[in-house]
C-alpha cells in the first residue's frame, strides 16, 4: 500500500478492468494505454510525498450554510467586482451598474445606485471590431471615493475605457464629467488589473490598448515603458496598496532573466515612490524614476527547491505579533503553472524583507548571450537609483538611465516562515483568492491569523497556524473547515470580511454572477466538548455551564474551554467525548490518562499455544500479577479496546484482549479460563462465567478480524503497561513509498512495450512468411535475376508452352537481353523473334 493513500492500488484495477472486457488487443497497445493512464496517478502520488494533506476538521455543505445572496442581474453575467468598502456598504462594480449593498443583509440601497450605459456609437464601434453583445457593455472596474459625495468611476465602455467624476448634489442627484480612461481601466472586463487611490491620485496596473498587449503601471502622467521588456513583460496584476513612501504592485510575468533557458513565469513585487514626478530630461518626463521590482520566493526548501511561481492574490498589510515580536506581513496565494503538477500554496512575506530586497544588489545582463548577474556596487551611481528623493526632476540623467536599465533586483524576497504556510495538491481545484481575519485572540491571550482561502471551484478553506505566536521558524497549519459554498463548481473572484460593530462578522463571497455572505464560524455543529475543542477554531469555545459549543461573542457566562494546540485535556472525560461525531465530521483524538496500576491476586492462565510470537524478554515481578483497565487503540483498525490485565507468565507476555463494556470487577478477581474442550474450542469465557458470575469477559477476537485459534495479547513491563504488542499475523501490509511505486509501474510499462513490440514483430513474420515465399512464385522474371541468361528459357514455367509445344510470347520473359558489349539488343528475343510493342498488359 502507498503511504498516505486510502485507496491503495484500487486505481490499478480500474485501469485494467476496461481492457479485460474489451476484445483481444495487441500487447503494445495495451502497454501504451496502461502507461498513459498510470502517469497522472503516479504524478499525484509523487506530489503527495512532499505536500502534506491537511484534512479539514469539519466539512460544511451548501445546504448547511446560513447565507444571504445578492443575485444582481439574473439574465446576464454581471462580472461582479468588489470596488470599495464604505462603512456598512459594499460598492460592487457590475454590468452598466454600480451596486450599493448593505453588509448586514446584502440588500441594495437603490437610491445610491449608479447606472452608466455605453454610448450607441461606442457600442457600434465595438461590434465592428468583432466583439459580442456581452463584451460591448460598460463594466465598472474602478471606483474611488475622492471626498464626501464625490466619486471617481471608470468602466470598460464597450472596449473604449472612460472615466467619470461624480459629484452628489443636495437633492441626491449626481453630476459628472468624463475623461479618457485608457491606462486607468482595462478594456476587457475579464482582464487582471488593479488600482489604488492614494493622496488624491489614482495608481493603476492594467493595459492601454484594445488587444491588451501594452501593459503599464500608470499614474498621470507617468507610466512604464511598454517597449522595455525589462520593466514589464506580459504581466497579470493581482493587487496593489500603499505602504510608507511607496505604492506596491503585485503581479506575475514572463521572467526576462530566464529567457536564455526557456520561458517561465515568476511572481513579482514592484514599487514606485509617491513623490515621483518623472525625470528632468525631456525623454524622461513621462517615465518613472523610482520603478524597481523583485521576485517573490514561495518554495518548498531543499537542495532543489520546488517553486510555486504564479501569484494569484495577496492581502493588505497585517500588523501582528509573531514569535513574541511585532511584524507587518502580507499573505499571498501561489500556484504552479497550468501545465505542471497541480499545486497551490499560501506564503507570507514581511514588509521589512521586501524593503530590504530593494536595498540590495541590482541584476543585469551585459550582453544578449550573457547570464544575469549582480551589478558591482562600485558601478551603482549616487544617489541610489530607485530611491525616493524630494524632487526627482533634479536627478542626473545617468542616475535615471541606470534605474531604467536596471529595474530588476538580484535577491528574491524570502518567505516569512521560510516555507509555505499551507500547500494543497489537487486536480480538482487551485487556490485563487484569500482574505485574513488578523490577530484573533484565544481565551489564553494568544493571537492567530485566521485565513480564508478560496479556490477556482467554489470551495473555501479556513485555516490557522497554531505555532504563529511561538515563533516564525516552525509552522503547524490546521485546516479548521472546508466550506462548500455553492451547489456546483464556481470560480470565486474575491473575498471580503465584513466586521460589524455589535453584530456578527461575515465572510463576503463574490463570483461573476452573485454575491453571498456567510458567518465566519459554525460552532453550534460541534455537539461535544472534545469535538468543539478539537476544531481548534479561535471563534469557538465549549461552555461547561451551558453544555454547548458557542462563539466567544455569544457573551455566555461560566467557564469556557479552548485549546489552540489541539489537545483536549481541559475537557472532562466521558465516553461521548471519545467517539466520532458524524454530524460535524470531526475526529477527536483525546484519551484519558491511564488509571493507576494495582496488583491483584494470582490467577490461572491457560498455556499459550505454540502459534504465539516469540516472548519479549523483560524483567517482571516474580509474584503476583498486574491488574488495571486501560484503553488502547488497535493499530490499523483505530478501534478502542479496554484491555483487562491477566496473569503474568515468565514464559510468555501475551494475554487476551477483552471487550470494553464490562461491569466493574469485585475485588479485582478474574475467573480462570475453562480448559479447552469440545464445547468451548476457542476458550471463550461466557458472560457471567466463573464462580462470581459478575464479569462479561468474552475475548475480543472477531473484532480484530483474526482466526479464533490465534491470540492477540498485551505485553506488560515492570512498573506498568507498555502498550499492545501485535503478533506477526496482525502486522500490516508492507508500506512502499510513492517513488518505489512510480519506478515499479514505469519499469513494468516499458518492459511490456518492448516485449510487446518484439513479440508482435516475430509473430507477424511467422504468420506471413508463406505469403512472402509464394507471392512472386509465378513470375520467372525474378528467377531470371538469380540465374544466368543461358538457363533462363529452360527453367521457364511449362505453362508458357502450348500443347503443340509452340512458344507463346510472354511480356515478362521475352525481354531484350543485352549483348556482349552491355548494350540492349532490340533485335533479339528468347525465341529469336522481334516483339512488337504491346498496347496493354494484364498481370
Amino acid at each position: 500500500m502507498v503511504r498516505g493513500g486510502s485507496t491503495g492500488l484500487a486505481w490499478l484495477a480500474a485501469v485494467v478492468a476496461p481492457f479485460q472486457r474489451a476484445p483481444a488487443l495487441p500487447w503494445p497497445i495495451l502497454a501504451l494505454a496502461a502507461l498513459l493512464l498510470a502517469v497522472p496517478r503516479v504524478a499525484a502520488l509523487t506530489t503527495a510525498s512532499f505536500i502534506s494533506e491537511h484534512a479539514p476538521r469539519s466539512v460544511t455543505l451548501p445546504d448547511e450554510l446560513e447565507s444571504q445572496i445578492f443575485p444582481g442581474n439574473s439574465s446576464e453575467t454581471d462580472y461582479f467586482r468588489l470596488l470599495q468598502r464604505d462603512g456598512d456598504s459594499l460598492l460592487i462594480g457590475a454590468r452598466n451598474i454600480v451596486y450599493n449593498i448593505s453588509v448586514h443583509n446584502l440588500e441594495e440601497n437603490f437610491s445610491q445606485r449608479i447606472v452608466w450605459f455605453s454610448k450607441e456609437q461606442d457600442s457600434s464601434m465595438c461590434f465592428d471590431k468583432g466583439k459580442s453583445v456581452d463584451e460591448c457593455q460598460n463594466y465598472i472596474r474602478v471606483l474611488a471615493k475622492e471626498g464626501e459625495g464625490r466619486f471617481l468611476v471608470c468602466g470598460t465602455n464597450a472596449y473604449k475605457p472612460l472615466c467619470r467624476r461624480y459629484a452628489q448634489q443636495t437633492d441626491g442627484s449626481f453630476n459628472f464629467t468624463e475623461t479618457n480612461g485608457a491606462g486607468q481601466c482595462p478594456y476587457d472586463p475579464r482582464h487582471n488589473s488593479t488600482f489604488v487611490y492614494v493622496d488624491g491620485e489614482l495608481y493603476s496596473g492594467t493595459v492601454a490598448d484594445f488587444q491588451g498587449t501594452i501593459p503599464l503601471i500608470f499614474r498621470h502622467p507617468l507610466k512604464t515603458d511598454h517597449n522595455d521588456y525589462k520593466q514589464l513583460n506580459a504581466p497579470d496584476f493581482v493587487h496593489s496598496f500603499d505602504y510608507g513612501d511607496f505604492v506596491f504592485f503585485f503581479f506575475r510575468e514572463t521572467a526576462v532573466e530566464y529567457m536564455n533557458c526557456g520561458k517561465r513565469v515568476y511572481s513579482r513585487v514592484a514599487r514606485v515612490c509617491k513623490g515621483d514626478r518623472g525625470g528632468g530630461q525631456q525623454r524622461f518626463k513621462l517615465s518613472w524614476t523610482s520603478f524597481l521590482k523583485s521576485r517573490l520566493n514561495c518554495s518548498v526548501p531543499g537542495d532543489y527547491p520546488f517553486y510555486f511561481d504564479e501569484i494569484q492574490s495577496t492581502t493588505d498589510v497585517i500588523s501582528g505579533v509573531y514569535g513574541g515580536e511585532s511584524h507587518k506581513i502580507i499573505y499571498a496565494v501561489f500556484t504552479t503553472p497550468p501545465n505542471s503538477i497541480p499545486g497551490s500554496a499560501v506564503c507570507a512575506f514581511s514588509m521589512r524583507a521586501i524593503l530590504d530586497t530593494f536595498e540590495g544588489s541590482f541584476k543585469e545582463q551585459e550582453t544578449i548571450n550573457s547570464n544575469w548577474l549582480p551589478v558591482r556596487q562600485s558601478e551603482v551611481p549616487e544617489p541610489r537609483p530607485g530611491s525616493c528623493v524630494e524632487d526627482s526632476q533634479t536627478l542626473p540623467e545617468h542616475n535615471v538611465n541606470f534605474a531604467k536599465d536596471h529595474p530588476l533586483m538580484d535577491e528574491a524576497v524570502p518567505a516569512f516562515f521560510s516555507q509555505p504556510l499551507l500547500m494543497k495538491a489537487s486536480f480538482e481545484y487551485r487556490f485563487s483568492k484569500m482574505v485574513v481575519d488578523p490577530q484573533v485572540t484565544f481565551l489564553d491571550g494568544k493571537t492567530v491569523d485566521v485565513l480564508f482561502i478560496a479556490t477556482d471551484n467554489g470551495i473555501i478553506f479556513k485555516a490557522i497556524n497554531t505555532l504563529a505566536s511561538e515563533g516564525i521558524k516552525n509552522i503547524e497549519p490546521v485546516v479548521i473547515e472546508e466550506i462548500r459554498a455553492f451547489d456546483h463548481p464556481v470560480p470565486i473572484m474575491n473575498l471580503q470580511i465584513a466586521q460589524q460593530a455589535g453584530g456578527e462578522s461575515k465572510l463576503i463571497i463574490i463570483t461573476d454572477d452573485e454575491v453571498k455572505s456567510i458567518p465566519l464560524h459554525r460552532c453550534h455543529r460541534a455537539t461535544t466538548c472534545s469535538a468543539c475543542v478539537g476544531l481548534q477554531d479561535p471563534y469557538c469555545a465549549w461552555y461547561e455551564g451551558h453544555g454547548s459549543c458557542s462563539s466567544l461573542d455569544a457573551q455566555l457566562t461560566g467557564p469556557a474551554l479552548q485549546n489552540i494546540t489541539g489537545g483536549h485535556y481541559p475537557c472532562p472525560y466521558s465516553a461521548e467525548n471519545e467517539v466520532y461525531n458524524p454530524s460535524t465530521q470531526i475526529q477527536t483524538t483525546e484519551a484519558p490518562s491511564p488509571p493507576e496500576v494495582e496488583t491483584c491476586a494470582p490467577c490461572v492462565c491457560p498455556e499459550p499455544p505454540s502459534s504465539r510470537p516469540t516472548p519479549v524478554t523483560e524483567v517482571f515481578p516474580t509474584e503476583g500479577q498486574l491488574c488495571s483497565t486501560v484503553t488502547y487503540i488497535v493499530p490499523y483498525l483505530n478501534i478502542p479496546i479496554s484491555a483487562l490485565c491477566r496473569s503474568v507468565d515468565h514464559s510468555t507476555l501475551y494475554d487476551p484482549l477483552l471487550e470494553e463494556d464490562y461491569p466493574s470487577l469485585e475485588n479485582n478477581k478474574i475467573p480462570p479460563l475453562s480448559p479447552k474442550d469440545s464445547t468451548n474450542p476457542n476458550n471463550i469465557v461466557p458472560h457471567g462465567g466463573g464462580e462470581d458470575g459478575d464479569m462479561p469477559n468474552e475475548i475480543l477476537l472477531g473484532t480484530l478480524g483474526r482466526e479464533p485459534s490465534k491470540d492477540v495479547g498485551i505485553a506488560y513491563a515492570e512498573g506498568g503497561i507498555t502498550g499492545p504488542v501485535v503478533g506477526a499475523s496482525l502486522e500490516g501490509p508492507p508500506i512502499y513509498s510513492a517513488e518505489t511505486l512510480a519506478i515499479a509501474v514505469t519499469t513494468a510499462c516499458v518492459a511490456a512495450l518492448v516485449i510487446g513490440f518484439i513479440s508482435g514483430f516475430l509473430f507477424s513474420r511467422k504468420c506471413r512468411g508463406d505469403e512472402y515465399a509464394h507471392t512472386y512464385s509465378e513470375t520467372p522474371y525474378l528467377d531470371s535475376k538469380l540465374n544466368k541468361r543461358d538457363n533462363l528459357v529452360p527453367s521457364a514455367d511449362p505453362n508458357m508452352y502450348t500443347a503443340n509445344n509452340k512458344h507463346i510470347n510472354n511480356l515478362v520473359t521475352n525481354y531484350n537481353p543485352k549483348n556482349i558489349n552491355g548494350k540492349s539488343n532490340t533485335n533479339t528475343t528468347t525465341d529469336s523473334k522481334l516483339l512488337k510493342p504491346a498496347k496493354c498488359a494484364y498481370i
